[in-house]
């Protein structure tokens, strides 16, 4: 007993007095309206660095288990969040809240926008989900955290204003597109993703603009993948797409072609570091059409595409272009980044004078027409055959070496 009542006297009794006596100290400081209120200027201090805006806390309570906190910059954009935590096992669980009115301080996307949700877990998992308005449409979101690594991310869309989008995107548009769809993807903590990406939009005008010229050539797959040391993680993905679009114009920034016309595409991309592989589907024009893509080492190497029974007015117009002729078209090409080849046949062709003669002042009769044109593309230039027959003549073009002379052949033929 006289050990333990001299305990104090001793270097580890000393020591461990002193331990207790920090510990309350920084419970008296951290967990008690006093601490709160000489702990509120350093957490408004560290808010202000870490948004690089300054920073109001309106509200701050932190006790052993429980904390609020509300916050607002000199915008007047908000947010609050409450909830409570345990040391003992180091979960949370918090309500939070966001508005952002105004396209400065702390908003990270430039646009007015709302979420509110909850988070909970520990540091094996931990979930995030809830709901928000940007863009004038709404969202459901819900994400999952492993070891604080993205695990998987489920989004939902409902009419996302598509022109506002491409504006935060650095592209220009004039539309009333509103895009819907569901985004599900997991995996991305084991490296392995899986998921189904569903697209839709709904379009009643749309004007074209500019095709916005990228200058970030150092801009790639690889890049976008790889980590600060330039070095890709290997990795595997298998995920599938759906997307219908009611007007295929919203697409022509990322093409770099004018489009227009309803498109559908089902397709799949697959594969890893090594070689990736696109497949896609879609009844483009009334067509049987197929693509696929190779992109070995993240560098996309060669296209084939295939399109089989589409009707040439409808070919014609999903590239914003008028048609000058009625018939069956089909289409075979086999593309890669120094030679390609090239297949158009055109069935039951039919000449259209009014179009020739207003978009390409052309003053022809109504032709019937079939008609074959394959073309060789070499560093050294294009090499084409053709053949044309119609109700006036008959025209072969054996390996013609420019684009001038198989149009001069052609006009010959038509006159």
């Amino acid at each position: 007993m006289k050990r333990i009542r001299n305990f104090h006297h001793t270097m580890p009794g000393r020591v461990l007095l002193f331990i207790l006596g920090l510990i309350v100290l920084l419970a008296l400081l951290l967990f008690t309206p006093v601490g709160n209120r000489i702990m509120n200027p350093i957490v408004e201090k560290s808010l202000t660095s870490a948004l690089s805006t300054p920073i109001q806390v309106q509200e701050f309570s932190l006790t052993y288990n429980r904390f609020q906190l509300l916050i607002q910059d000199d915008f007047g954009n908000t947010l609050s969040t409450q909830g409570g935590f345990s040391l003992l096992t180091l979960r949370m669980y918090a309500h939070y809240r966001i508005e952002c009115f105004q396209k400065s301080g702390f908003n990270p996307i430039a646009q007015p926008f709302k979420t509110e949700g909850s988070l909970s877990g520990g540091i094996a998992s931990f979930t995030i989900h809830g709901t928000g308005n940007i863009f004038g449409g709404n969202l459901l979101y819900q994400t999952e955290l492993h070891r604080f690594h993205l695990a998987s991310l489920h989004l939902k869309m409902e009419e996302i204003g598509y022109q506002k989008l491409l504006h935060l995107l650095g592209y220009p548009s004039k539309t009333d597109t509103l895009l819907s769809g569901e985004i599900t993807l997991r995996g991305f903590d084991q490296r392995d993703i899986e998921g189904e990406i569903f697209l839709n939009t709904k379009t009643e005008h749309f004007t074209p603009t500019p095709i916005v010229e990228d200058s970030n050539e150092s801009f790639t797959l690889k890049s976008l993948l790889a980590d600060p040391n330039g070095q890709v993680r290997p990795f595997h993905i298998k995920v599938s797409l759906d997307a219908s679009l009611e007007h295929a114009g919203v697409l022509e920034q990322f093409v770099g072609v004018p489009l227009a016309g309803g498109l559908t595409l089902k397709g799949r991309i697959e594969g890893d570091e090594k070689l990736l592989r696109l497949r896609a589907s879609s009844d483009v024009a009334r067509s049987d059409t197929s693509l696929t893509i190779l992109i070995p080492d993240l560098e996309p190497s060669s296209i084939t595409f295939d399109l089989k029974g589409g009707d040439a007015e409808q070919t014609f117009g999903l590239f914003a272009t008028p048609s000058p002729i009625q018939g069956e078209i089909s289409a075979y090409a086999e593309l890669n980044a120094s030679s390609g080849h090239i297949n158009i046949a055109i069935l039951n062709g039919v000449t259209i004078p009014t179009a020739l003669k207003q978009h390409y002042q052309i003053t022809q009769p109504l032709i019937h027409f079939d008609a074959d044109v394959n073309a060789d593309i070499t560093q050294q230039g294009v090499h084409y055959q053709a053949s044309f027959t119609s109700d006036l003549s008959r025209m072969e073009i054996d390996t013609t070496t420019t684009h001038d002379q198989m149009l001069r052949e052609l006009l010959k033929t038509l006159r």
